[in-house]
């Protein structure tokens, strides 16, 4: 007989749907960010780019990536609030 090899959890739909409509408003919200924002949140937390490789990318230096990410993720922050 086979095992689980994870402890087994029942489905809940109500668990999936809540994080469906979070997933939505963070999407929308980083629709609403600047392009130069947008782009650098893009690139590193969603696509998952290294800080190196978005700055090639975007033909800036790393640390140029690191601040304008810091500010990304701010302003993206402050989109959020009344949500959670």
């Amino acid at each position: 007989m086979g095992r689980y090899t994870h402890p087994y959890e029942p489905w809940q739909p109500d668990e999936v749907a809540s994080k469906s409509e979070r997933r939505e408003l963070v999407h929308r919200a980083i629709s609403q960010l600047p392009e130069n924002y947008r782009i650098v949140v893009e690139l590193r937390d969603i696509q998952e780019f290294s800080t190196a490789e978005t700055a090639e990318v975007l033909e800036m230096t790393s640390v140029a990536v690191r601040v304008r990410l810091h500010r990304a993720r701010q302003a993206l922050r402050a989109l959020l609030e009344p949500y959670f």
